[in-house]
């Protein structure tokens, strides 16, 4: 399903869940403008297509001692298979939160949450130990003013333009 398949009513659907994914299908209803079973064929035909990905629970990283964030840049050196060790790497380890393969000076830009220095410096260990990373540069973060979770967020509902 493309962004251009999507109405206005997908799209506020879509906010209202953002911001409540455990809404009934009523009160998403009375928010969007339509009838429970209605809300519940919209969200299941946006689950087929795929625009719905999941659900998800926010837990609060401090109760779990995770309260440390870092951001790494990381280098690597380019060869013929750049989505080898590192990228599995990355894919098995549950303390790295995002990756993202960038352009410029660095290869990726990972999200990392630990719980202490020490963690954060034993897994720097193992990222640099990889073959192909050549260079890691680590920001560490000291407060979180904003954080939005959950993939694509719709900040403002905005209906795709006819051409």
């Amino acid at each position: 399903m493309s962004n251009e398949t999507l109405d206005e009513v997908d799209l506020r659907l879509l906010q209202a869940l953002q911001a409540d994914g455990r809404a009934t299908h009523a009160a998403l209803g009375k928010a969007v403008g339509l009838t429970g079973p209605s809300v519940y064929a919209r969200i299941k035909r946006l689950e087929r297509a795929g625009v719905i990905r999941g659900y998800t629970t926010i837990v609060d990283a401090g109760a779990l001692g995770q309260d440390l964030v870092a951001y790494l840049r990381i280098g690597t050196k380019a060869g013929p298979d750049e989505a080898g060790p590192f990228e599995e790497f990355v894919n098995a380890e549950p303390r790295i939160l995002e990756c993202h393969d960038v352009d410029g000076e660095d290869s990726y830009v990972v999200k990392v949450r630990v719980g202490s220095p020490q963690e954060l410096r034993a897994l720097l260990a193992q990222v640099r130990a990889l073959p192909d990373v050549y260079r890691t540069v680590t920001s560490i973060a000291l407060e979180t003013i904003k954080e939005i979770r959950g993939g694509g967020h719709l900040a403002v509902p905005v209906a795709p333009e006819d051409d």
